[in-house]
Order: C-alpha cells, then sequence, then structure tokens
C-alpha cells in the first residue's frame, strides 16, 4: 500500500517528487506557475515526477486533458480552492519534543473546539494563548473541527474538498504544527474531526483524476466515496494515506471520524476496519497513544468492539441518547428526533444502560434502533450536554445555557461529567458561553447559498422550528459565533464549578473501575454510585430536599457555585446535585 509519502507532493532529502493517481488517463502533466510544463511518467496507474529544483511555498498545477487543475492531493491551498497548489516540506516543521503526555481512552475530558470561532483572531496562533486555560480546565484532549480546505473563507469543515491541505483560514501548515507542538508541551492530546464520507459541493477537482466516487451510494451531503466499485483500491489508499499523513507529518494524537453510518462498503473486510487497524498499528509502530473515535447514529456496539470479536474497533464512539434525554426533559422540546425522547426515566436509563435505545422500538424512525451495550467499557460512549451538531444545527443556533435555567445547566453538567461515560465539552459550554453558534460559510455563488438556505429550512420543519433562519454566509453569522470569553460572576462560579466537577472525575470515577458503577432513580432523584472509591453522585431533579449522609465532595448548589445552601447538614437541594463519599 502506498503512503503519504507515495501520493501527492512530498519532499524526502530536500527533493520533491510528486505522484498523481489517474488510472483513466494517459498523460499527466506538471504545471508549475513560474515555470515549463512537464509531461508526468507513467507507471500503472501512477503518474509521477521528481521535480528537480523546486522548493518549499512553490506554486503549481496539474494538466489534466487540457483542464489547469490543483493538485487533489495538495498540501496548502492559499488561495482557495480555485487556485494553485504549494509545495510544502513537512521535515522542516520545528519541533520542541518528541515525547508529551498521553491519554487511554478511560483518562480523556475532550474539549471541541472550531478554531475560527474559538478566539476573536480565529488563528492557530490565536488559540495558543488558550491552551494553558484548557489545561488547568482539566482537559486532557483537544478535537478539532475539520480543517481539510474548503470553499471560502470560513466554513464548519465538512465540505472539505482538499483532504491533505489545512484550511488557510487559521494560518500556515507550519502555525498548524506550532499549534500542535504548543498543546503537546501543555500536556494536552490533539484529535481531528475527519470527513470521509462525502467531499464538499464546490472546488471539488477528484472526479477530474480518477473514480473516487459511488455510483450505488449517495449521502445527504452528495455522493458517498467509492470504497468497493471499480477502482476502488486507489481511493481507500488514498484515505488511509491521509490518515498516516496527519499522525506523521503533523503528530496528530487521534480522530473523531464523521458520520461513519454513511461510509458505504460491501468489501469483505469493511474500510473503517482497515482505518482502525491503521491507526493502532501506527500507534505500535510510533510509540504513543493515537485514538480513532466514531460518530454514528446506529447505538450499535459492533462499533466498538475489538477485532477479534468481529467488532471495527473504534476506541470510542459518540452516543446521543444522554444528551437526547436530558435536552428533552429539561426544555420541554418533544419535535423531530426528541420525540423520541422527554420522560425522566429516559436519564436514568441511559445512565445505567449507556443507550436508551438498545433494541427498542423507536417512534420517529419507526423502526427498531440499537443494540444492548451490556459488557462493554462505558469509556468508549463520548457523551455531552452540547457539541456542535446539537448547537449549530438549530435554526437559532442556541447553546444550552440560554434554554434552561441557571440550576438545571449545572445539574446537566454534573450529569454528564460525573457520568461513567467520557464526556467532551463544547468550547464556551465551561463558563455558560451564551452567545449562539451559528451554522456558517462564505461562497460567492448566491445560487448554491440559497441551495443551503433551502436544505436547512427542510431540515428544521420536523422541530417546528421558525422557517426564517440566520443567512449562513453573513459577516455577522459567523462574528457572532465567536466565543465573548465573559467573566462576569455567573461565568466564574460556572467556570469553578467545571473545574470541580472534572477534578472529582479523575478522583473518584476515572479510577474507580467504571464497569461497577450502580444506578438508582426514584422520585426524579437519581443515584450514582462508584463502590470503588465509595462515591455517590446524586441528581436531584425534585422538587423536594433530600438529606443524605457522607462525607461531601461537591454540592452544586453552595456559594461557590452561585448556590445559596449553606446548611450545616447535607442536604441535596431541588435542581442540584451533591456527591459524597460514604
Amino acid at each position: 500500500m502506498r503512503d503519504h509519502r507515495n501520493l501527492g507532493a512530498y519532499c524526502d532529502g530536500g527533493i520533491f517528487t510528486i505522484s498523481v493517481w489517474a488510472p483513466t488517463h494517459d498523460k499527466i502533466f506538471f504545471h508549475p506557475i513560474n515555470g515549463k510544463e512537464m509531461e508526468m511518467d507513467k507507471e500503472g496507474e501512477y503518474f509521477s515526477l521528481e521535480l528537480e529544483g523546486s522548493k518549499d511555498s512553490d506554486q503549481y498545477m496539474l494538466n489534466v486533458d487540457g483542464n489547469i487543475l490543483a493538485d487533489p492531493l495538495s498540501r496548502y491551498q492559499p488561495r482557495g480552492v480555485g487556485g494553485p497548489s504549494i509545495l510544502v516540506d513537512t521535515s522542516r516543521f520545528k519541533w520542541s519534543t518528541d515525547r508529551w503526555e498521553q491519554h487511554k481512552m478511560d483518562e480523556q475530558i475532550i474539549y471541541e473546539m472550531h478554531l475560527g470561532t474559538f478566539t476573536m483572531e480565529g488563528t492557530y496562533r490565536g488559540a495558543e494563548n488558550k491552551l494553558q486555560y484548557l489545561k488547568d480546565l482539566g482537559v486532557t484532549a483537544i478535537e478539532i473541527m475539520p480543517l481539510s480546505q474548503a470553499y471560502g473563507t470560513r466554513n464548519w469543515g465538512y465540505d472539505g474538498v482538499f483532504p491533505f491541505s489545512p484550511s488557510y483560514s487559521y494560518g500556515l501548515p507550519s502555525d498548524l504544527a506550532h499549534f500542535i507542538d504548543r498543546c503537546h508541551s501543555v500536556g494536552l492530546s490533539c484529535f481531528l474531526d475527519i470527513v470521509y464520507n462525502h467531499l464538499g459541493p464546490v472546488g471539488n477537482v477528484f472526479p477530474s483524476f480518477a473514480p473516487y466516487f459511488s455510483n450505488k451510494y449517495s449521502t445527504p451531503w452528495g455522493q458517498a466515496i467509492n470504497l468497493d466499485g471499480p477502482y476502488s483500491g486507489g481511493v481507500r489508499e488514498m484515505l488511509l494515506a491521509n490518515l498516516s499523513y496527519w499522525v506523521e507529518d503533523y503528530s496528530f494524537d487521534g480522530f473523531r471520524m464523521d458520520s461513519t453510518q454513511n461510509i458505504y462498503d460491501s468489501s469483505p473486510r469493511h474500510f473503517l476496519s482497515e482505518v482502525t487497524n491503521l491507526v493502532h498499528s501506527l500507534s505500535s509502530r510510533l510509540g504513543r497513544k493515537i485514538l480513532i473515535i466514531a460518530e454514528s447514529d446506529k447505538n450499535d456496539v459492533s462499533i466498538i468492539r475489538p477485532p477479534e470479536k468481529c467488532g471495527l474497533g473504534f476506541d470510542g464512539v459518540w452516543a446521543d441518547d444522554l444528551h437526547h434525554s436530558f435536552h428533552s426533559y429539561t426544555t420541554g422540546e418533544k419535535a423531530g428526533y426528541y420525540s423520541d425522547y422527554g420522560n425522566f426515566s429516559d436519564i436514568s436509563y441511559t445512565l445505567e444502560h449507556g443507550f436508551l435505545y438498545d433494541g427498542k422500538y423507536s417512534k420517529y424512525l419507526k423502526a427498531s434502533r440499537g443494540t444492548d451495550f451490556s459488557g462493554q467499557n462505558p469509556s468508549s460512549l463520548i457523551v455531552a450536554l452540547q457539541n456542535h451538531d446539537q448547537i449549530g444545527n438549530r435554526a437559532l443556533g442556541e447553546r444550552i445555557s440560554t434554554l434552561v435555567s441557571f440550576e438545571e445547566l449545572k445539574l446537566g453538567a454534573s450529569v454528564f461529567i460525573l457520568s461513567p461515560f467520557t464526556p467532551m465539552i463544547f468550547m464556551g459550554e465551561e463558563y455558560g458561553e451564551t452567545s449562539p453558534f451559528w451554522f456558517f460559510m462564505q461562497t460567492e455563488d448566491r445560487k448554491f447559498a440559497e441551495i443551503v438556505n433551502s436544505g436547512r429550512r427542510r431540515e428544521f420543519k420536523d422541530f417546528g422550528w421558525p422557517d426564517k433562519i440566520r443567512d449562513p454566509d453573513s459577516d455577522s453569522t459567523f462574528m457572532e459565533s465567536k466565543l465573548k470569553w465573559s467573566e462576569d460572576a455567573k461565568s466564574r462560579c460556572i467556570l469553578a464549578l467545571y473545574k470541580d466537577l472534572i477534578q472529582a472525575r479523575m478522583d473518584y470515577i476515572q479510577s474507580s473501575g467504571r464497569d461497577n458503577w450502580k444506578v438508582l432513580s426514584e422520585k426524579n432523584v437519581i443515584k450514582i454510585s462508584y463502590p470503588n472509591t465509595e462515591l455517590t453522585v446524586i441528581h436531584n431533579f425534585a422538587h423536594e430536599p433530600v438529606k443524605v449522609s457522607g462525607r461531601v465532595i461537591l454540592n452544586t448548589s453552595s456559594p461557590r457555585f452561585g448556590g445559596s445552601n449553606t446548611n450545616s447538614g447535607i442536604i441535596s437541594e431541588p435542581g442540584s446535585v451533591l456527591a459524597i463519599q460514604s
């Protein structure tokens, strides 16, 4: 199998070589912006050329049947999807350390961020200024929303069309390497959100080179990737090389793989199995922990089962049942997929069993959904009070902090962080950010912009949200999505709570052998006990206080967290969480 050093333009020992997969073409020409066009040598399905005299930052394109196009495996596109590609010598990146703090799956506290809205600067360098803050919060890993170059100057990243090219919107490739190096220096891992189910609709040059797309399958966002049809071997090879590239050239520590249910493959060995095998092989060869997390709406434990038990071997999977259960119960929302949720018992059941839909019939899907989670490692479920989807894919982009009371917000934070599962925090959540996180993009094509708007309005109909939505292409939509970093009294209380919750989790839950947790639910009160550390967490959703005994570890109703409970007795106030040790 070709790796990333044999695909696209790569520098070895100061000499650049370019390799292009184009199995249905007879000729491909290398087209330097400042130089003479050269025909590339063909060998089998590949065209290659040693680029004598070329240097880092040189611009080039490729001539395919008379069409001058960017390299689909370009390492950098500083003038956008229609501009020339740039040669990048990643061996020139400067790294301050080759050893850094690493965390297993059951030690993770993940922090999801969009680099363009995390700081006002919206750059790698701007984000570096907040890394020590995240470490002090208790975060172990940053998960960056997709970086692959997409159309326009701003985008969520899921419409990328150059999978090897980090977006120019956030800085240079060397700035990305510096950002990851700084993460490692302060003790943070860095995960990348990757999209292998489709490519974006604007600026996509792949079809001009090879049959990268399937004629059998489609996704909600366009053609599916060709993983099992004619020439699919070259497609799989490219995607696997992309994984190696991010790990070996940029030192990423893991991945979140977008919408795996839309990655279609009928091959004897599923592509996703190859993905996890490669990631774990890289981890073993490089001697560092590299994790791979799937996004899936299937509640299917085969995703996280090891290959020897007929599973795909992912280290973790996003699990939405706990979010949907808490959100629907506290906000009263019952439209769209929330129609499957809303009962108090849904929260307690999910905390006990991992999946609410573990084979049950879904009224929303009109079909049974999910599998039994029993016997699985609870740390393999990634749960979140908020994430980019559950905020940005609302018509008004509201955060949970604007939808529930202050006490319910604190209760929600505790439900997720003190659960047996792996918690993920969405940027700004830790201090109660109230600014919306809209869906945004930027394009000069007004027709395309209206297609996007129309599609989102159709999605929102199920939820009964307003038909008039915020224009994703507006400058103000993007600017209003940036974090405001409030430091008022309320924000300080929420931030203090998040720090203490994470510390309590590290002290009493991560070390407790979470396969042994127990859940008791009665009269709108949920008690989770971790026998190995004698910790009990009491989530009081009721309207009456609950008296308990034990040593108080944390009480969300205390003045430190903006509450008014100064009672010397051990009382769980209505709408609060009390963590005690027997």
